[in-house]
C-alpha cells in the first residue's frame, strides 16, 4: 500500500481513513528500506473531497517516518501546498489538550501547522 493508495481509497470513503492509514503504517513498519521508499516516493494525487489538512498531515507523517527510519524523505513532502496557514489540531482538540499537542507534536508536523500527539504514528 502506498500513500497515494491511502488517499485514493479515502476519497472513495472518507470514513475509512483511520483504518487505511493504520494499515499503511503496519505495512511500512514491517517493510525493508527499499519497500518503504516505494510506499512513499510518489506524490499523492489531489482528490477534491480529501481535506488539505489530511495532505499536510500525511506529508508530515512521511517526513517523520523517513527521519525515524534513516531514509531521505521524498522531495514532494516539502512543497508549499503541504504547509497550512491556519493550525489544525488532532481530534479537534480544545483547551488543555491543545497545550499538550503544542508541546508534544514532532517538528515534522509543527512546521506544517499540524498538531498531533508525539506517538501519533505508533502502532500497538
Amino acid at each position: 500500500m502506498t500513500i497515494t493508495e491511502v488517499l485514493k481509497s479515502t476519497s472513495n470513503n472518507n470514513s475509512n481513513y483511520n483504518i487505511l492509514f493504520g494499515d499503511f503504517l503496519d505495512e511500512f513498519y514491517r517493510s525493508d528500506k527499499t519497500a518503504k521508499m516505494a510506499m512513499i516516493k510518489d506524490e499523492p494525487e489531489v482528490f477534491s473531497n480529501v481535506s488539505i489538512s489530511k495532505y499536510a498531515f500525511l506529508a508530515g507523517a512521511v517526513e517523520k517516518l523517513c527521519t525515524d527510519s534513516g531514509l531521505g524523505p521524498p522531495k514532494w513532502v516539502f512543497k508549499e501546498k503541504y504547509y497550512l496557514k491556519d493550525p489544525v489540531f488532532a481530534v479537534n482538540a480544545k483547551g488543555n489538550l491543545r497545550i499538550i499537542l503544542l508541546a508534544e507534536s514532532p517538528n515534522e508536523f509543527v512546521v506544517r501547522n499540524v498538531f498531533v500527539s508525539e506517538n501519533c504514528l505508533h502502532r500497538a
